[in-house]
């Protein structure tokens, strides 16, 4: 598992949810773990990589560093091999925009979306390559 790269999400976030079951789905390696930001496994990574009030997705690729924002999603795009519209908007359009845009769609998804009070129960495929 330390070699594999890591998605971190908001576990309450219905728009977390989904980005990872398309992630699950695009993972043909199977080689992604993921990990509720909720959990002590995220908690003690933010802590050791100043990650400090995270709460939105951050892609970790081992001996590179974390991503956060447009970024994990643009990296993680490119690491599924998932070259869609939203990966070449997010290529062309400089980070400062992306990121601004990610982050109103961060502060008003529960605004649009109903918040989980607890992280839904991944499959068995997915808990196999849940942290906790």
């Amino acid at each position: 598992m330390s070699n594999n790269p890591i998605v971190f999400y908001d576990g309450h976030c219905p728009v977390c949810h989904y980005w990872v079951r398309y992630v699950i789905k695009n993972d043909n390696k199977k080689q992604l773990y993921f990990a509720s930001l909720q959990g002590e496994f995220a908690k003690n990574f933010s802590s050791k990589n100043n990650l400090i009030n995270i709460d939105t997705v951050v892609f970790y690729l081992p001996e590179i560093r974390p991503y956060i924002h447009s970024e994990a999603i643009f990296e993680l795009l490119k690491y599924l091999k998932k070259y869609t519209l939203l990966y070449y908007l997010l290529m062309i359009t400089p980070s400062v925009i992306s990121n601004i845009l990610y982050k109103i769609v961060a502060k008003t998804r529960y605004m649009i979306f109903r918040r989980y009070d607890k992280c839904k129960i991944p499959s068995k495929e997915v808990l196999s390559r849940t942290i906790l």
